[in-house]
């Protein structure tokens, strides 16, 4: 998973997406997905792919560190929080695993205790302190659509002290049987340009 940097844009103030990739098949039904949404990226915007399956994130394992200090007492993950707090945009690209998201990602996402217990705990408003703006690209084997709506209302809760804004959402159901739909693909594109102010787009 990869993507070209544009180093002389003029026109535009650089820009920094981060994304969080959560599929064990780079060039699957999320791929195809993601590849569609970062393909109609401007050329001020820098991509940065996490891919969760590569990296072996560890689990959160409530040692309490974050309630005194902030940051993670496991050192795994300080590049990717580092890259979150600077981005501008934030994508979610992941399969549905038993209506949730699978073990790699989901990792990430319990480790972002750090910052709830930087609000909570210590009083830091807020944790995080750039506002970013986030998507979903979502996909599901079978026709069942409720792990989309399980992991946007965990992804909302955690945005509620990360400083970021849920834009849009595209969801894609039913991929054992056919590849990911060109209407899909259509979607990511218009949520992509939603996302980066590149263009109007009336896609939830």
């Amino acid at each position: 998973m990869s993507a070209s940097i544009a180093t002389n844009a003029t026109s535009f103030e650089e820009k920094e997406l981060l994304v969080l990739f959560g599929s064990p098949h780079p060039n699957g039904n999320t791929g195809k997905l993601l590849h569609s949404f970062l393909d109609e990226l401007p050329d001020h915007v820098k991509v940065t792919v996490y891919d969760a399956y590569k990296q072996h994130p560890m689990p959160c394992i409530d040692c309490g560190y974050c309630t005194k200090k902030q940051g993670c007492s496991q050192r795994d993950l300080d590049a990717f929080m580092e890259a979150f707090e600077r981005a501008d945009f934030f994508v979610v690209a992941s399969p549905v695993y038993y209506n949730a998201l699978p073990a790699p990602p989901k990792a990430v996402i319990d480790r972002f205790q750090r910052y709830f217990s930087a609000r909570f705990s210590m009083g830091i408003r807020p944790p995080v302190k750039k506002p970013k703006q986030a998507a979903l690209l979502l996909t599901c084997g079978s026709q069942e659509v409720a792990g989309f709506a399980a992991i946007r209302s965990q992804m909302e809760m955690a945005f509620t002290v990360l400083n970021t804004t849920l834009i849009g959402c595209v969801f894609e159901k039913d991929t054992d049987r056919a590849p990911v739909e060109k209407a899909a693909l259509l979607r990511a594109k218009r949520l992509s340009y939603k996302l980066t102010g590149a263009g109007d787009t009336n896609d939830d």
